[in-house]
């Protein structure tokens, strides 16, 4: 059923690009509203393959913790790496594409299911900060730094509090989250850097919010 509609999609592009280089301008502009309406197709398409991708996932994981009679009804953080929804994976490539708006909505959909997921929380409040919206990304780091279990996780909530801190000058404070970020990571590299920086009085600091730290955490 899938696959003629596919074969037939195909046919008509092959056809879009066989006609494209010698069509006038109005026969390209018909071509170009054509192409449009492929386009609309396709994302649905996707749109809704993902929405049944995570349909698919929740059952097994819903079948997984019921034969361990682990399943209460409420969501567990999944584990491992494979399980993980699709609003993760979607939000963690409009991270990385720096369309952070989108990455926040991906996330806090997650959360809304998953809220005690530290790295997805860590996501949308380094996507928050991104944005500028520092008061709610204060709030979601300060949640992170406080019940994360992996260390990593939270040096790099404390050096994103921190860097919170340093752009609204409050640089005692700042410095005191920094510092706190390399106790509990000694080689995270952005939080020696924003130290350093807040320390050399300089009339402008260059931070480092973590980012890449935080997108290396996971392959994807």
């Amino acid at each position: 059923m899938i696959q003629p509609f596919f074969s037939a999609m195909n046919d008509v592009l092959d056809e879009m690009i066989e006609r494209y280089p010698n069509s006038s301008p109005d026969e390209k502009l018909a071509l170009e509203e054509q192409w449009n309406v492929l386009k609309s197709m396709s994302d649905d398409i996707i749109e809704s393959w993902l929405a049944l991708e995570e349909k698919m996932g929740d059952y097994r994981r819903r079948r997984q913790a019921g034969d361990t009679g682990g399943f209460n009804g409420k969501s567990a953080v999944p584990v491992p790496p494979a399980e993980w929804p699709v609003p993760f994976v979607k939000g963690q490539g409009y991270f990385k594409l720096h369309m952070f708006r989108e990455c926040a909505c991906q996330f806090e959909q997650l959360l809304a299911r998953y809220a005690e997921w530290s790295l997805a929380r860590l996501y949308l409040a380094m996507s928050r900060m991104h944005l500028g919206e520092f008061v709610e990304a204060h709030r979601h780091f300060q949640l992170v730094a406080g019940t994360a279990d992996e260390p990593k996780l939270q040096a790099i909530a404390y050096n994103a509090m921190g860097c919170v801190q340093a752009v609204q000058a409050n640089l005692a404070q700042a410095q005191h989250f920094f510092r706190k970020a390399m106790e509990l990571d000694p080689g995270f590299a952005d939080a020696k850097h924003n130290l350093d920086a807040c320390l050399c009085d300089a009339d402008s600091v260059q931070l480092s919010f973590g980012s890449a730290e935080l997108t290396a955490l996971m392959p994807g």
